[in-house]
Formats: structure tokens, C-alpha cells, sequence
């Protein structure tokens, strides 16, 4: 049965569920230091293309193919185009936009080359949407070539071992039931991310083509987590923040803590005289100003780190240009009182 038949009928949430033990659980067993960045990787291509490609490296190439057909499999691979010639022409000529693209192997570059295919295709997918391979929902490619240092910090560079201890987990893993599970997740989430109401700052980061590519990458892989999540598929202990880039993670932590200051009490003043009970800061047309001393016990509990400075959240808001005073706060009057506060442009609003 091919995907497109499988989604043209609704696939029950239990379906789903057993059809994940079904083929997930021997992906982990067989591939434990990868699977759960895979897999949410790999979610995040049935919202939008990754980022960047997948590369995966080393080992021999049973484990390669093998994992890269899993992957196939999971992000909803109809058919591997036959590519002729085996060029990088070749590799454009053979995306189709929306879809995943998986190869087994990829041509030597000229002799003259001191980069290796990989290397071509990381540096062409570096200028974000320059490239029809960004057209790809996901592009998984699986080589016994070499990758830069720089490449593979751009890209998901997945270096396997040379031996696996067993084949025992690679054989259940590449098992029809499992295959056929990994199948019927990809269909479910075809059919149901479209419905889901994700983080909106979280998807602007991941698709804005001027942020750097591992920020960007950071960002999918916490929307893939959220999916999961969301659809009862997969929750780690970890929280599912873990997955953003370390500055975005105390953002969300500031977001959060406003967010629950104003639940519980807290307010936002409109004149610079008001004087309320519980003022977290004050706001204008242009500006949120927010007072570090009221936000910071509650940043502390939410990002989970009681030894996080007010030093270190207005570096992290600065170089995310959510501020852009050189001393980080600026002093206004609150309630006819100076007072030291994060001033963010409402455009770029926590």
C-alpha cells in the first residue's frame, strides 16, 4: 500500500499510538544516541522543509541505508527517484516540493576538490531558499564520503559507529511490521499536523532565512517535540524547551514568567504616575518595559536554573536583538518612581 493510499483515510489517534511502539521502538532500540533528534526532525518536515539536510555518515553502509530508509519511511517517502546522471543538477532535477528526498549515495566531486558532495550540497543549502533543495521536506542523505567539521555543525550530521554490538535491533527495526508502522505515523501526521496551533515565535525562527542555520534547526526540533507531544506520540522527561538554542530557552522562560505574573495578579501600567499594587512594568504603543527584579524569581523556576542572573538573561536578550540598550536596561518612571526595566520593542514583542 503505498502512502498516498494510506492517507486518503483517517487514521485513529490509537492507531497511531500502537503503530509508534510498532516502529519507533526498535528505531531507538537500533539507533539510541540518534533516533529522538531524528524523529523530531522528522516531524517538523511534515509542517515545513528542515532547515537543513540530513547526513548520515560513517559506519557501513547496511547501517546507513537501513537508517535512512527508516527515516524514509517515517517522513513519508512515496518513491526514491532513479538520479541520471549523478550530478548535483541532478539532485535539484530530482526534488519535488513538499516531499522528502532520500539518496543512498551520492557522487565524488571532482578530483580537484578538496570538498566532498556533502560538503557542495551544506554549502548550497547554507543561503537559505537560494536552492531547489530547500524545497525538499526533508533531504536524508546517507554516504561513505567525509564531511567538514563546518558543514556538519550546519547541517544534522549523524556519525554512526563502525560495529553495532548486535544486528539483532537492525534486523527488528527493518522488519515489515515496523516499516509498516513507521508508514501509518507518517500518514497520521500528514493528516493531523495541519490541524495543530503551534508556538508562532518558534515557527518564525525556524523559517526566517537570516537567522543562523543551528538556531533555526533548534527551533524545528522543539516544534517536532510539540507535535509529538500534542498528538500523544511521544513525551520525554525532558521539557520540551530543552530543544531550542540556550538564548531561546531563556526568552521563553521571560515569556512564560510574564505570562503567569499578569495570570496571577501582576500588571502592566499604561501611565508612567500609575501607581498599582503589583506593577511587573509598563507599557506604551512602541515598548514592553519589564522590571528584572519582579520577572527574575519566576525566569529562575521556569527556565529550571535558580543560579540564572539578570547578567545573564539581558545578554541573552541582547543577542537576540530583543533589546538594543548597551547598558541592557534603561531607567523610566513607574508609578513617579526611576526604575530599571527591559526595554523590547513591541514589534519583536517577548
Amino acid at each position: 500500500m503505498t502512502m498516498d493510499a494510506l492517507a486518503t483515510d483517517p487514521i485513529p489517534a490509537a492507531h497511531a499510538r500502537g503503530a509508534w511502539a510498532a516502529g519507533i521502538e526498535p528505531l531507538r532500540e537500533a539507533f539510541p544516541l540518534h533516533a529522538d533528534k531524528l524523529i523530531r526532525a522528522i516531524a517538523y518536515s511534515h509542517i515545513e522543509p528542515l532547515p537543513t539536510p540530513i547526513f548520515i555518515v560513517g559506519g557501513t553502509r547496511l547501517t546507513r541505508e537501513s537508517l535512512a530508509n527508516a527515516l524514509a519511511e517515517l517522513a513519508g517517502e512515496v518513491e526514491r527517484p532513479h538520479i541520471d546522471p549523478p550530478t548535483l543538477n541532478g539532485i535539484r532535477r530530482a526534488v519535488t516540493p513538499g516531499r522528502p528526498l532520500v539518496l543512498d549515495e551520492v557522487p565524488q566531486t571532482s578530483s580537484r576538490s578538496t570538498l566532498s558532495m556533502l560538503d557542495e550540497i551544506e554549502i548550497e543549502s547554507f543561503v537559505s531558499f537560494s536552492t531547489t533543495l530547500s524545497d525538499a521536506s526533508a533531504l536524508i542523505i546517507a554516504s561513505s564520503q567525509t564531511i567538514q567539521p563546518l558543514s556538519a555543525g550546519r547541517s544534522i550530521t549523524i556519525e554512526l559507529p563502525q560495529r553495532l554490538r548486535s544486528l539483532r535491533p537492525l534486523r527488528a527495526m527493518e522488519s515489515e511490521p515496523a516499516a509498516a508502522g513507521r508508514r501509518i505515523i507518517a500518514s497520521y501526521l500528514q493528516q493531523s499536523t495541519r490541524h495543530l496551533d503551534l508556538n508562532e515565535h518558534a515557527i518564525n525562527i525556524a523559517r526566517h532565512p537570516d537567522y543562523d542555520k543551528p538556531r533555526r534547526l533548534d527551533a524545528a526540533f522543539y516544534l517536532g517535540d510539540t507535535i509529538l507531544r500534542t498528538l500523544g506520540l511521544d513525551t520525554l522527561a525532558t521539557p520540551a524547551t530543552s530543544w531550542l538554542s540556550p538564548d531561546d530557552q531563556i526568552v521563553w522562560a521571560l515569556r512564560d514568567a510574564v505570562r503567569y505574573l499578569l495570570a496571577n495578579g501582576g500588571e502592566l501600567t499604561d501611565n508612567a504616575s500609575d501607581s498599582k499594587e503589583w506593577v511587573i512594568g509598563r507599557t506604551d504603543r512602541d515598548y514592553l518595559y519589564i522590571r528584572p527584579t519582579e520577572a527574575l524569581p519566576f525566569i529562575r523556576a521556569t527556565h529550571g536554573d535558580p543560579t540564572l542572573s539578570t547578567k545573564a538573561i539581558t545578554a541573552a536578550l541582547r543577542r537576540l536583538h530583543l533589546i538594543t540598550s548597551k547598558t541592557g536596561t534603561v531607567t523610566v518612571r513607574i508609578g513617579g518612581e526611576p526604575t530599571r526595566v527591559w526595554k523590547i520593542p513591541t514589534d519583536r514583542e517577548i
